[in-house]
C-alpha cells in the first residue's frame, strides 16, 4: 500500500511537470501564431468596439460640425458688423471729398467775381413741395443780407433771398413754381447778338427751366449758355443760368421758348454765396427781346 501512494505522488510530479512544459511551450509559440480562441476574443472584442466606436465618432463629428458652423456664423456677423463700419466710412468719406471739392470751387467763384462782396453761407433746412421750392441758410440781417439778394452755388444761380431774420435766410430756388418767380436772362444766338428773354417756370418732368418771352427770329440752338441779364433789378448780370436744350415756339406761335438745362443742382448742394449788393425793388423794362418783368 505505501508503495503505491509513493507511485502516485511520481506520478502526479510527472504530470505536473509536463504540463507545466506544454504551457511553456504554448506561451512561447502563442508570440508567432495566433490560435482560434484568441482570434475568437479579439473578433469579439473589435465587432463591440465599433458597435460602440460608431455612434460616439458620429456623435463627435456633429458636436464638432456645430461647433464650426457656430464659429462661422460669429465670424461672419463680425464680417457684416465691419462692412458696415466701412461701408458707412466710404460715405462719410465721400461727403468730405464732395464738400471739399465745392469749397475748392467756391473758393475759385469768389475769385472770378470782383464787382460784388459774396457773403459765404451754408444750408441748413430746405422746405420743398409741389409747387414751392425753398432752402434756409445760415447767415441774416446781422450779416449784411436783404432781401432780393441773389443765391449762386459754384456752378451757378440758384435762387434769391425772399426774407431774412438776425441770423438766417429763406432762399427762393429757381425751380419754385411761383408767378414771381422769374429771372431777366439773356443768350448768345448764333450770329453772337444778344437774345433777351426771362426765365420764368420750372418743368417738373424734365427738370428743365423755361426760357421765355424769346422773339421769334432769335437763332439758338442746344449748347448755349443763358446768363442773368441784369435787368429788372434782382439780380446781378453775368451769373451762368444754364444751357439751352431745346427751342421751340411757344403756345400762340407769337414768341419762342426754350428750355434750360439749370448749370447748378437744386437738389445737390450744402454750400452757397449770397451776393451783396443794393437790391433794387424790381422794375419793368422793355427790349428787343420783350418784356423783361420780373
Amino acid at each position: 500500500m505505501k508503495r503505491f501512494l509513493n507511485n502516485r505522488k511520481l506520478l502526479i510530479t510527472l504530470l505536473s511537470f509536463l504540463l507545466l512544459v506544454i504551457l511553456i511551450g504554448i506561451s512561447l509559440q502563442g508570440r508567432n501564431q495566433t490560435h482560434w480562441y484568441q482570434s475568437f476574443v479579439r473578433d469579439t472584442v473589435g465587432v463591440g468596439q465599433r458597435l460602440f466606436a460608431t455612434p460616439i465618432g458620429w456623435i463627435d463629428d456633429t458636436v464638432t460640425s456645430v461647433k464650426e458652423v457656430r464659429d462661422v456664423y460669429k465670424e461672419n456677423e463680425y464680417l457684416k458688423s465691419r462692412l458696415g463700419d466701412y461701408a458707412g466710412n466710404s460715405v462719410k468719406v465721400r461727403d468730405l471729398e464732395r464738400e471739399n471739392n465745392e469749397l475748392k470751387d467756391m473758393l475759385k467763384l469768389k475769385g472770378s467775381i470782383r464787382d460784388y462782396t459774396l457773403l459765404p453761407a451754408e444750408m441748413i433746412g430746405r422746405t420743398s413741395s409741389e409747387w414751392q421750392r425753398f432752402v434756409t441758410v445760415n447767415i441774416g440781417k446781422e450779416q449784411g443780407v436783404k432781401a432780393n439778394m441773389a443765391v449762386v452755388t459754384a456752378d451757378g444761380l440758384v435762387g434769391r433771398v425772399i426774407q431774412t431774420s438776425a441770423y438766417t435766410s429763406l432762399v427762393q430756388l429757381l425751380s419754385d413754381t411761383s408767378r414771381t418767380n422769374n429771372v431777366s436772362a439773356v443768350a448768345d444766338d448764333t450770329k453772337g447778338k444778344g437774345v433777351f428773354g426771362t426765365i420764368e417756370g420750372f418743368d417738373e418732368e424734365t427738370n428743365l427751366l423755361k426760357f421765355t418771352k424769346i422773339p421769334n427770329d432769335a437763332k439758338l440752338k442746344k449748347g448755349q449758355i443763358v446768363t442773368t441779364s441784369g435787368l429788372g433789378g434782382k439780380y446781378p448780370s453775368g451769373i451762368v443760368v444754364g444751357k439751352i436744350e431745346q427751342v421751340k415756339s411757344d403756345q400762340y406761335g407769337a414768341s419762342k421758348i426754350a428750355y434750360v438745362k439749370p448749370a447748378a443742382d437744386f437738389e445737390q448742394f450744402g454750400h452757397v454765396f449770397v451776393i451783396q449788393r443794393e437790391a433794387k425793388e424790381p422794375f419793368a423794362e422793355t427790349d428787343k427781346g420783350g418784356d423783361t418783368r420780373e
